[in-house]
């Protein structure tokens, strides 16, 4: 079991990982006016493994990855495929279709703590349980959209897209645990970005959105820049944070991004959370400092 200092370590690159989510978050709109869905992913994704590569070059042993056992690399792959290729790619399109706070908050939903207690046999406990019920009370909240006279409810094409993706956002995040220890942290980070790179350009090929020919400039460049550093830090983050953060625990932490991107959603694209989202926001961060606080009295 992780050490208390190691424990902590990994709870900060969680919070960090939270505030890149929630820049991320601002990026696919304004690069939809250039690229197509696959083409602006891929981009980032390739641009984000060249990154890595040059600034954790002296932590990489390329002969090392080269060598590792097919299981090692077969499970990078299948992270890839679920985090990216169809967590990325419906979260992205999400984006696209509705608010950034609705994308946000439905994000919130505890899929990371359900497949923590389904499939790595976390301990379960019924106020663990209870907590992440109000987490997805509060989200259920904010994505009705439509409430009729009989009690149904209706959900928008976008607020169904990022609900699909956070079951493959979180299986790519926990099957970080089913990896040897072969490959650090970094080396682990740019073997995923590559995986990555290279299924979501085979996919916009299949699509066919041809390849990305633009009348390039600067703002495009830029924004490419700081989607390829920011997918640096959430490769890195995500296999650091979730290799020492029980899942549970981990599922809370990361949800600190929904503040900070209703916030920059109302700054750059002048969208404000109606008042039913804002009580389930409130729902959703009272849950997490509830698990946070219960998490601390837990043994590690």
């Amino acid at each position: 079991m992780p050490s208390l200092k190691v424990k902590t370590k990994g709870v900060i690159a969680l919070v960090a990982l939270s505030f890149v989510y929630s820049i991320v978050a601002l990026i696919p709109r304004y690069l939809s006016a250039s690229f197509e869905l696959f083409q602006q992913i891929y981009l980032r994704v390739f641009l984000g493994f060249i990154f890595a590569t040059i600034f954790f070059r002296k932590n990489i042993n390329f002969n090392k990855i080269i060598t590792s056992p097919l299981k090692d690399l077969g499970l990078i792959f299948l992270r890839a495929t679920s985090y990216y290729l169809l967590g990325v790619a419906l979260w992205t399109q999400a984006l696209l279709l509705t608010k950034i706070s609705n994308v946000a908050l439905i994000g919130a939903i505890p899929m990371t703590a359900i497949l923590g207690w389904i499939i790595l046999k976390e301990r379960f406990t019924w106020q663990k349980a209870s907590l992440v019920l109000l987490a997805f009370l509060g989200t259920l909240i904010i994505s009705i959209k439509k409430l009729t006279m009989t009690g149904n409810f209706v959900l928008g094409k976008g607020e169904l897209l990022i609900f699909a993706s956070t079951f493959f956002l979180a299986l790519g995040k926990i099957s970080r645990k089913w990896e040897s220890k072969r490959l650090n942290d970094k080396e682990a980070s740019v073997v995923l970005l590559f995986f990555s790179a290279l299924l979501l350009f085979l996919a916009s090929l299949f699509k066919g959105e041809g390849l990305p020919i633009i009348t390039w400039h600067l703002g495009t460049l830029l924004v490419l820049v700081i989607a390829g550093l920011s997918n640096v830090a959430i490769a890195f983050l995500v296999s650091y944070g979730f290799a020492r953060v029980k899942a549970v625990l981990a599922n809370n932490i990361i949800q600190l991004d929904i503040p900070l991107s209703i916030l920059l959603a109302f700054i750059f694209y002048q969208e404000l959370p109606v008042f039913r989202e804002l009580i389930g926001g409130g729902i959703i961060v009272t849950s997490v400092i509830l698990m946070n606080r219960l998490e601390k009295k837990s043994p590690l």
